[in-house]
C-alpha cells in the first residue's frame, strides 16, 4: 500500500515540481555521455559525487511535503541554498561513507569464509547485498530527519527502527529489486544496441526510482514519528 501511495505521489510530483527535475535530467544524460565515452575512473567518481549533490533538492522538497504536509516547492535553487539541504548533504555523504566502510569490514571478515565455486559465490554476494540493504534501512532515517533540519545520530536511527525493522526493510525490498532488474535490463539493451530510446527510458526510469524511494522512506518516517509524539519536529 505504501509502495502505490509513493508511486500516486511520485506522479503528482513530477506534474508539478518539474522544475526541480530538470537539472537533474541533464545532469543524468552527461553522466551517461561520460559513462560511455571518456574512460575516467577519477571522472565518473566525481561525476557520482555531484549527481548526489544536484538530486539533493528533489528528496529534500519530497520529505518536506510529505512528513510536513506542506505543498511541494518548485524552486529548485531555494532549496539548494537552504541549511536543511546543506546538512541532508552532509549526512548523505556520512551515511553512503559509513555503508562502503561497513562493507569493506564485512568483506574482510568473511573473505576467508567466501566460496570459490561460482554459483556459490553468486549467492554468497547476493545475501550480502540483502544484508547491507537491510543495514542501510535501519540507518537511512537520518535523511528525513536532515531534510527538516534536524541532525540525528546512527545510534538514534537505529533505535527508531526497532520494532519495525523487518517491514521497513521489506518495503525498500519491494522496491529496490524491480528497480535492479528493470534496470539492469535496460541497461543491456542500451550498451549492446546503443539505442537512445534505451538510454532515455533508462535516464526516466532512474529519476522515478528516486522519487518514489525517497517518497517511500518519507512516508516511513512519518509513520514511525506519528507514532511517537516525541519524535515529532516542527518546522
Amino acid at each position: 500500500m505504501l509502495i502505490l501511495k509513493s508511486l500516486l505521489f511520485g506522479m503528482y510530483f513530477i506534474k508539478i515540481s518539474y522544475r526541480n527535475y530538470l537539472p537533474l535530467l541533464f545532469f543524468l544524460l552527461l553522466f551517461n555521455y561520460i559513462v560511455q565515452n571518456i574512460n575516467n575512473p577519477l571522472l565518473i567518481f566525481l561525476s557520482f559525487i555531484l549527481y548526489l549533490v544536484i538530486s539533493s533538492p528533489i528528496c529534500v522538497n519530497i520529505y518536506r511535503s510529505i512528513i510536513l504536509e506542506k505543498p511541494l516547492g518548485n524552486h529548485y535553487l531555494q532549496f539548494l541554498y537552504e541549511e536543511y539541504t546543506k546538512l541532508f548533504i552532509k549526512k548523505l555523504f556520512v551515511l553512503i561513507s559509513a555503508i562502503i566502510g561497513i562493507y569493506i569490514i564485512h568483506i574482510m571478515i568473511l573473505s576467508p569464509f567466501i566460496p570459490q565455486d561460482i554459483s556459490k559465490m553468486t549467492i554468497f554476494l547476493y545475501v550480502l547485498f540483502l544484508y547491507m540493504i537491510y543495514i542501510y534501512t535501519r540507518l537511512f532515517f537520518i535523511l528525513p530527519a536532515a531534510a527538516l533540519g534536524k541532525s540525528y545520530s546512527f545510534k538514534e536511527c537505529y533505535f527508531m527502527t526497532k520494532g519495525n525493522s523487518i517491514k521497513i526493510f521489506l518495503y525498500y525490498i519491494a522496491l529496490v529489486i524491480p528497480y535492479v532488474i528493470l534496470n539492469n535490463y535496460i541497461s543491456d539493451l542500451f550498451y549492446s544496441s546503443k539505442d537512445y530510446v534505451g538510454l532515455v527510458l533508462g535516464i526516466s526510469f532512474q529519476m522515478i526510482f528516486i522519487v518514489l524511494s525517497t517518497s517511500l522512506v518519507a512516508y516511513l518516517y512519518k509513520g514511525i514519528i506519528d507514532s511517537d509524539p516525541s519524535l515529532r519536529i516542527k518546522d
